[in-house]
């Protein structure tokens, strides 16, 4: 669907029942309501759904975020003095929003003294968790597994100083593209995605309006899948 026929679709919804009794939104006006609810159709399957389904929990949830999925290889950034002991900081792309799956690239000598190079798992541990975590020899990291932490647009990746952090490699939800009438940009999820995230568009709407078919309208929405 184009975002031509996604604004005629949000229209057509909106006036559903009665052609002066809703606001004449502007194109400018949809753009925001179909923009809005594009972010929060991502969120939502990314957590959950109205059906407290998670992300790729079924084809369907899956198939949702599809097209914002991105794989990318990520090298060291230069030090900044804000490192944990053993920490190497990532910068994040531009366009990342959630993570979904992280792993990196390591080098260290071997017992016979050969260099070797593995790719490992990374674990996401919260700040309040690092102290703890940094001292525990049962979770603290090894060549095993390197831990996350998350500051600013930095992922920090923390080993336990006998190995060198090379690469991370980053598979995430990206930040979706802005819809635009004006400028023709259409939305690049999943076609089938677009008539639901007209009808949260739809609904967003109402709601702000305080129209009196929102609620009629959410029992609608709720069971469009």
């Amino acid at each position: 669907m184009t975002i031509a026929e996604m604004h005629i679709e949000f229209k057509v919804g909106l006036d559903k029942t009665d052609s002066l009794n809703y606001p004449n939104f502007e194109p400018e006006e949809i753009d925001l309501w179909l923009n809005k609810a594009q972010d929060k159709f991502v969120k939502q399957r990314y957590s959950h759904d109205v059906r407290d389904e998670t992300f790729e929990e079924t084809q369907k949830r899956t198939d949702d975020l599809r097209e914002t999925i991105i794989q990318t290889m990520i090298e060291p950034t230069a030090p900044t003095g804000a490192e944990k002991p053993d920490g190497v900081l990532f910068e994040l792309p531009q366009d990342y929003w959630f993570a979904i799956n992280e792993e990196c690239e390591i080098r260290y000598m071997d017992c016979n003294g050969s260099l070797v190079t593995d790719r490992v798992g990374v674990k996401v541990i919260q700040h309040d968790d690092y102290n703890k975590i940094i001292k525990d020899p049962f979770n603290k990291p090894d060549r095993n597994q390197i831990v996350r932490l998350m500051h600013q647009n930095f992922s920090e990746l923390i080993s336990d100083g006998s190995l060198s952090i090379d690469k991370y490699f980053l598979r995430y939800l990206k930040e979706p593209i802005t819809m635009s009438l004006s400028k023709g940009i259409d939305c690049e999820l999943a076609n089938h995605t677009h008539t639901e995230i007209v009808t949260m568009a739809v609904g967003m709407a109402l709601e702000n309006t305080a129209n009196p078919r929102f609620q009629t309208h959410m029992v609608e929405q709720m069971s469009q899948e």
